[in-house]
């Protein structure tokens, strides 16, 4: 009975594990088949197949010449899934990969990541060439033997042992380096863009990334002869600018030179717009960086303090910051005199704590912010006397009063006397001008008599003209992070009536220098308010264009008749004669150019003390110039401001007049605007006698006479020598070089011209640093020359090109160097434009006096 106890217990015990198993069994093909069925179905899918993006293409940028700005190049990141990486393999190709991506990364560096057997997916190296990229994949793919045995051996088992592949990517490149950094931006690690018309038109530069699924096995290798759904990617809009490269060329390299010259402590910026449409044409901001390199500090300056020894700050240094970075955001790091190095706490109200960066990490980030800003659309300044030219338009296109109103300055006007509000207003170095009607007012630039228009108009009537000119909001303009402005509102100016007088003569108000052109604009313009902006047209890569700007009217603000009228009193600013003191703004004259301008020198009353004064003792000052032209039915307008100029003057007039003056002279020709009928550009001039002139008169005098200019040593003190000589007769727009150190000419050697065109070789021929005159059609063929190729000459000597007489037979004999000669042409153009000169800025030590601003 007890074995059969046994067996029936055993049995029972049997059954009990059969049944158990089978139920276990039915319960897991239940819950494979039936219950998570999808899931598993979503996971082996997962498994078998490879959904790879496919990215796309980021569209390039060019200038309105179609010069190209910003580019992607594809590049290849490769890819390794140490989880199926061969571990007794992975040292060995640690060193043979990093060999052949040239030692970076390194090959500890590539070991640790093929060592993570936890990890599918590793990123071996960014950026690779395609060449560079197919040999590390080739290497990766050969089969291995894996068994020990020789590799001929028929035994010997071979397998790939490192499982690499590699994914497309794009680098953005910028061919003209720090070439309008502040308009392109730059794109972060994501290929997103970050500042300027890369974080603006990211979207449509961007694309829409396609996607490629395949079979793969359980290496992750594609499967041969397998099918594959592939969706192509839609590449990037391009985007074509407004931006004439030549025009902005030029604009940058006047600003640099002035920010050189006249000690600029806070940049400077300038803008060339077209009046009737809004496009801009240029828009600079110097000093700028890099945006191939962004995160390095393009300012020697700051750089310089960033790193100076032990991180002493001194008084000039903390002022430099200031200026750049605000008082605010640096005054706790500038406290106690001391840029440290150590991380730091800060303890929040409710008693816990805050980790901070270092004083220096958190102060390099600022420095990389604000070379980042494009100052034209980002950064505030007061506008001072310019904004005069709104003020006049409101009161008379108000009704209010008429141009012939007469108001009387006495140099000081105190408002409000014994009240609160007492407050005693002066002109420039207390100046009275006595009588003056507005265009009186406009060229001597009265803050007193525009302190009584604004009385006449009363704060409603003037706060309604300030909003119509667009200062109360941005300006709409197709570049990311502009600033607002700071406005006194109309309560504020009914409650604080200064306020209305200080706005009137631009010293309240803090404005961008584009809301300051648009309004300017729309002064003279017929009285229109433009939406300003850069991107002309977009194409997608096939070249067809799919958006293209439309210049937008947000309102008439002044009659045309008013309009009119402003224009002619800012031509009255400028005149046409240089000797003539009674035009205000006449550094700005270019010969045969009917100019209209004003200028602005405002106090910047924001600053705390102490740093509010320059070391002078006298105001930091915004200085800006306004011009427009041709002045009878104006085309463009140069805005240019400097910001904090340390110089023994600092008023606009003297200094950036001149400027803009330089500005208009190079790039009035370019555009092809009308000159006065009276000026022959095809004539002779003479040179004017320059020993003993201050070097920023000097280029005054050369601009006034149609002649270009070059400074060869120094751009400081007055003129000793030049070349040629003052009396001589030249080419109008010859290049006269002026040397304030040298007594003696700098020499040249004169190029072959023989066989070139007139015009080409002219060019070549002032590339060189000679003066051109052309005898007979520009576009024959040259036959001689007056002074023989290979002559050693004076910079600025004047050579006489003969050519053919007729053009025809030189168009029939110039097949054979087309070619040769229109790249050539090309590139003495730019060079031309952009280098061949290096204008400097005008004062009134000579050619003219200061104005009152």
């Amino acid at each position: 009975m007890a074995d059969l106890a046994v067996r029936l217990r055993t049995l029972l015990l049997v059954a009990f594990f059969v049944i158990f198993g089978f139920g276990l069994l039915i319960y897991q093909l239940y819950v494979l088949q039936l219950r998570d069925s999808e899931q598993y179905r979503v996971e082996a899918t997962e498994q078998q197949l490879s959904d790879d993006w496919i990215p796309a293409t980021r569209g390039s940028i060019y200038s309105s010449t179609g010069k190209l700005l910003a580019k992607s190049t594809v590049v290849w990141n490769l890819i390794a899934n140490p989880s199926y990486c061969n571990q007794d393999f992975t040292k060995q190709a640690s060193e043979d990969i990093s060999n052949l991506l040239g030692g970076t990364p390194t090959a500890d560096e590539i070991y640790e990541k093929l060592s993570d057997t936890t990890s599918q997916y590793k990123i071996i190296a960014k950026g690779v060439d395609m060449v560079t990229a197919q040999k590390v994949l080739d290497y990766a793919n050969t089969e291995r033997v894996v068994n020990g045995l020789p590799e001929d051996d028929e035994q010997a088992e071979k397998e790939k042992v490192i499982s690499m592949y590699k994914e497309s990517s794009s680098v953005r490149e910028y061919p003209c380096g720090d070439f309008l950094a502040s308009v392109l931006g730059f794109c972060g690690s994501d290929g997103n863009g970050m500042y300027g018309l890369e974080k603006s038109y990211n979207e449509q530069l961007a694309g829409t990334p396609g996607r490629s699924i395949s079979s793969e096995n359980a290496w992750g290798y594609e499967l041969p002869n397998e099918s594959s759904d592939t969706h192509e990617p839609t590449n990037g809009y391009n985007l074509h600018l407004t931006i004439d490269d030549n025009i902005q060329s030029v604009l940058e390299t006047e600003l640099t030179n002035a920010i050189s010259d006249y000690s600029v402590q806070n940049r400077g910026s300038a803008i060339v717009m077209n009046v009737k449409t809004g496009a801009i044409y240029g828009m600079a901001t110097e000093p700028q960086f890099d945006p191939n390199d962004p995160y390095t500090i393009a300012d020697d300056t700051l750089l310089s303090i960033l790193n100076s020894p032990g991180g002493v700050l001194t008084e000039d240094s903390i002022a430099v910051l200031q200026s750049r970075l605000g008082q605010d955001a640096v005054q706790d790091i500038i406290e106690d005199g001391v840029i440290g190095t150590e991380p730091r706490t800060e303890v929040n109200e409710d008693g816990t704590t805050t980790d901070l960066p270092s004083e220096y990490t958190t102060l390099q980030g600022y420095m990389r912010e604000a070379q980042w800003k494009n100052k034209a659309v980002t950064e505030l300044y007061y506008p001072g006397s310019v904004f005069k030219l709104m003020t006049a338009a409101a009161a008379l296109d108000s009704g209010k009063m008429d141009a012939s109103q007469q108001f009387y300055c006495s140099g000081n006007l105190t408002v409000f006397e014994g009240t609160p509000w007492e407050h005693t207003y002066r002109c420039a170095e207390g100046k009275a001008h006595l009588w003056q009607d507005m265009a009186g007012a406009l060229n001597e630039s009265c803050n007193l008599y525009f302190i009584q228009v604004a009385e006449e108009m009363d704060p409603e009537f003037f706060y309604n003209y300030y909003q119509a000119f667009g200062l109360t909001q941005t300006t709409g303009i197709d570049l990311p992070y502009e600033s607002k402005g700071i406005s006194k509102t109309q309560e504020e100016m009914e409650q604080v009536v200064t306020d209305l007088y200080s706005t009137a003569f631009g010293q309240t108000q803090k404005l961008t220098l584009v809301q300051m052109a648009t309004a300017v604009a729309a002064t003279v313009n017929g009285g229109y308010l433009l939406t300003p902006y850069v991107v002309d047209s977009m194409t997608d890569d096939t070249g067809n264009i799919v958006w293209q700007a439309e210049p937008e009217i947000r309102r008439q603000v002044i009659s045309e008749e008013v309009s009119e009228q402003i224009r002619t009193m800012m031509e009255a600013n400028v005149g046409n004669n240089i000797d003539d003191t009674s035009h205000s703004c006449r550094n700005a004259y270019v010969a045969g150019y009917r100019i209209g301008g004003k200028s602005g020198t405002a106090e910047e009353l924001d600053w705390k003390e102490p740093y509010k004064y320059r070391p002078d003792g006298d105001y930091r000052k915004a200085i800006s110039f306004a011009a427009i032209l041709p002045a009878d039915d104006p085309e463009i307008l140069v805005l240019v401001m400097l910001d904090d100029p340390r110089w023994i003057y600092d008023y606009a007039s003297q200094i950036v007049a001149p400027v803009t003056g330089n500005i208009i002279r190079q790039i009035a020709p370019y555009l092809g605007i009308e000159r006065d009928p009276s000026y022959d550009e095809n004539g002779t001039v003479t040179v004017p006698n320059l020993i003993g002139t201050r070097w920023t008169s000097a280029q005054v005098k050369l601009n006034a006479a149609g002649l270009s200019h070059r400074f060869v040593d120094s751009s400081d003190g007055d003129v000793i020598f030049q070349y040629p000589a003052g009396g001589t007769e030249v080419p109008a727009g010859s290049t006269v070089y002026c040397y304030t150190q040298s007594e003696t000419s700098s020499m040249t050697t004169v190029p072959d011209a023989a066989g070139k065109t007139g015009s080409f070789a002219e060019q070549m021929l002032k590339a060189a640093g000679v003066n051109v005159s052309i005898a007979g059609d520009e576009s024959g063929r040259v036959i001689s020359q007056d002074v023989a190729a290979g002559t050693s000459v004076p910079l600025g000597t004047v050579v006489t090109l003969t050519t053919s007489a007729d053009a025809a037979d030189s168009t029939a004999s110039s097949s054979a160097d087309t070619s040769s000669d229109t790249s050539g042409e090309e590139s003495q153009q730019t060079s031309d434009s952009g280098t061949d000169e290096s204008p400097q800025d005008a004062d009134s030590d000579n050619a003219a006096s200061s104005d009152s601003e």
